[in-house]
């Protein structure tokens, strides 16, 4: 039998510092100078920051406490509600990972694009090529997940040199001048809107939280890794790291180019690079840019096939077709299914432009995943007050605050469109129960009823027009 412990703790640290740096940082310019000053974009980071680092700490105390839940996010759920919410928690984290892949195709294509405009021209060019890169990582990691994880610690490295170039180089070319009468404005310098400090940090959590989505990558991996400690280590090695690139890239920048430059930019950080470095400066940026999303789209194409996996394997809630595994220790049918769900979903990539694409699967996704945040947290608070840790309790209660509180941010819309995504869980779970020899409970049933019924609105109403993402 193949050995299924294979990632360390440096391939663990790699995998979750390649999954929470891809596209979000690169483009975070723009999309925090769209809707927040300075001021309240540190503000953000400040407050995402510690919310995140909570989550993170919670993380890593349960998977020192209770090691034998394996698939991290959904066991966590799980063991705190039941199977019912545990399944859901599986769900929504499986859609948004498979949502948050389409969101850096996407970004993909519009980088490119500045080199090879017919990507951006042409559509039909755009997913084609998708189609290709997305098959070419199915029989990477079909290969074996040691290979996948190698390729993936390669990529991080490789995508961290130009971020901490920008971060250099943007110390030594920051002009306060160009933030001193901005930065705790309540008009937006990129825009010209009016908000408060409040709404525009409030404005600022769905872009910072997706730039952190995958904190949890080495506790979803935890049955690969060879020893359970390194599982936590990482976790918290991978945020601080990460951390330090975000707040670094994202205040010093702020002061080498005005946030409408920024904010209309193809590529920000390569715009802050050529500005100091001239176009060599952007070259290096595009390409790391690259890496960081190739690397990241690797990463999460692992998360995304492995939830799926744990759920059957471990408690049958998925159907029991999604616990196969190759010769390589690879959950090929989760993988296969994923990905050709991805497929699918790529034909967005014909619909609009690739930023508005982008920009919608993003916040979607970072809306999906916020539910499994939650409940992991809450479940670290019961497991700290089972332990009378007074210490993780209180990062637990952080997590579960900022989670709740970043939820009401997001928006409605936003919200009522991971709940569609929630009820096409109809669709596997009754055959997980029916494989079982069980059917749905009346609450299952009716909640399942109720999800419906609010879908069918809100996807009507999206078919007129009454209603936009």
């Amino acid at each position: 039998m193949s050995n299924n412990k294979v990632l360390g703790l440096f391939a663990l640290t790699m995998l979750v510092i390649g999954s929470m740096i891809g596209a979000g940082i690169f483009n975070s310019p723009a999309d925090l100078g769209s809707v927040a000053n300075p001021g309240a974009i540190l503000i953000g980071w400040l407050i995402t920051g510690f919310g995140v680092f909570s989550l993170a700490m919670v993380f890593q105390f349960l998977s020192y406490k209770r090691p034998e839940l394996e698939g991290g996010i959904y066991s966590y759920a799980r063991e705190q509600f039941g199977e019912f919410i545990g399944f859901n928690s599986a769900w929504g984290y499986w859609w948004s990972a498979l949502l948050g892949n389409i969101a850096f195709f996407a970004v993909i294509m519009k980088i490119l694009s500045g080199y090879f405009p017919i990507l951006e021209q042409n559509k039909i060019i755009a997913l084609v090529f998708s189609s290709i890169i997305l098959w070419v990582y199915h029989f990477l990691i079909v290969s074996g997940i040691r290979t996948a994880g190698t390729t993936n610690a390669i990529l991080t490295v490789l995508k961290l040199i130009p971020l901490f170039l920008v971060a250099i180089v943007s110390i030594f070319a920051f002009n306060p001048d160009l933030v001193k009468d901005i930065f705790f404005s309540t008009k937006i310098a990129a825009t010209g809107e009016t908000a408060s400090i409040f709404k525009q940090v409030n404005d600022s959590f769905g872009t910072m939280l997706w730039a952190f989505i995958g904190i949890e990558g080495a506790v979803v991996l935890s049955n690969k890794a060879k020893s359970q400690k390194d599982v936590g280590k990482a976790t918290i090695i991978g945020f601080i790291i990460t951390l330090i690139v975000y707040i670094s890239v994202s205040v010093f920048t702020m002061g080498v180019v005005p946030p409408g430059e920024l904010v209309n930019s193809t590529s920000p950080l390569g715009t802050v690079l050529s500005k100091v470095m001239g176009k060599p400066g952007q070259y290096i940026l595009d390409f790391g840019f690259l890496f960081s999303v190739f690397g990241a789209l690797l990463s999460w194409l692992l998360l995304t096939a492995e939830i799926p996996y744990i759920a059957a394997v471990k408690d049958n809630v998925f159907p029991k077709k999604f616990a196969q595994q190759n010769e390589n220790a690879t959950p090929v049918f989760s993988l296969t299914i994923t990905n050709i769900i991805t497929q699918i979903f790529l034909l967005s990539l014909l619909s609009d432009t690739l930023q508005n694409v982008y920009n919608t699967i993003f916040y979607i996704a970072t809306t999906t995943i916020l539910l499994p945040y939650f409940f992991s947290a809450v479940f670290g608070v019961k497991v700290a007050k089972e332990e009378n840790s007074g210490l993780y309790k209180f990062f637990a209660w952080v997590a579960v605050i900022y989670t709740a509180w970043v939820i009401y941010a997001v928006g409605w819309i936003y919200i009522i469109t991971a709940l569609v995504i929630y009820s096409f869980g109809i669709f596997a779970y009754p055959i997980a129960k029916k494989e079982r020899g069980e059917g749905l409970t009346g609450g299952q049933k009716l909640t399942y009823g109720v999800m419906w019924v609010i879908s069918i609105v809100v996807i009507f109403l999206v078919a007129t027009g009454k209603l936009s993402v």
